[in-house]
């Protein structure tokens, strides 16, 4: 095996005919030199390998350099396991280094805001609702997104975990609702929580609901911070 990999850590689901995901893998590769690019599992479906099993296979390959890049949005249980799995054999490796998820500052947090505000445009009397995943750190970092969005003046957009979204619209009957997946592949979690089951729960409490089928990895601005974190990713410490 070659002597530098990249890894793509996440949810896989949404990777076969994800043409923004595609598009990521494609520039991180071009952007850090990686001479071999793999993909492991931190969650969602039992499809592919874990992450740790990655690492351990290349390993003992022969690899004793690998940037592990996520594709999780916050920091949040996932972004933590995943450091652990680093931690634990980064002994075994001459560098080992993990990238930070997509809103990991502040300044994360404008460029996604001002990438959405671009692609989502308001419209009268209707309200964008972007459902991201379950979790007390990922529904902060949610929270936190929405405000750097009304800080731009979109006071018509909603960002949360599908459950929240629900109970948040259930008081607007008749309200026109644009909703999307805050997600960064466009795969089963997108398409079938979201865009189907979700669709179809607000729709039952009385809201008129279109769809924007099209993941985070679409917009060129995410896929930029994506692989500006990977080239300051720092080396995992142990201890």
């Amino acid at each position: 095996m070659s002597r530098y990999v990249l890894v793509i850590a996440g949810c896989l689901s949404g990777e076969r005919g994800d043409e923004g995901i595609a598009a990521l893998v494609d520039a991180l590769t071009d952007a850090i030199g990686a001479d071999v690019v793999l993909r492991a599992r931190t969650g969602g479906r039992p499809v592919g390998a874990l992450l740790p099993e990655v690492l351990a296979n290349v390993r003992e390959r022969g690899v004793r350099r690998a940037l592990v890049a996520t594709t999780h949005v916050a920091d949040g249980r996932l972004q933590h396991e995943a450091t652990g799995a680093l931690r634990d054999t980064a002994t075994t490796f001459d560098e080992l280094r993990l990238a930070p998820p997509l809103l990991a500052s502040a300044e994360d947090l404008a460029v996604v805001a001002r990438a959405l505000d671009a692609v989502l445009p308001a419209e009268p009397g209707r309200i964008v609702a972007l459902a991201g995943h379950r979790g007390a750190e990922l529904e902060a970092a949610l929270a936190r997104l929405e405000a750097a969005l009304n800080a731009r003046g979109r006071d018509d957009v909603l960002v949360d975990a599908p459950d929240r979204l629900v109970a948040r619209l259930r008081g607007c009957p008749g309200r026109r609702v644009l909703l999307g997946p805050f997600l960064m592949a466009l795969g089963h979690h997108a398409r079938h929580d979201v865009l189907v089951d979700l669709r179809a729960r607000l729709e039952g409490a009385g809201l008129d609901v279109a769809t924007w089928p099209h993941s985070l990895a679409e917009l060129p601005a995410v896929r930029a911070l994506v692989i500006a974190h990977a080239l300051a990713a720092e080396p995992i410490l142990v201890g």
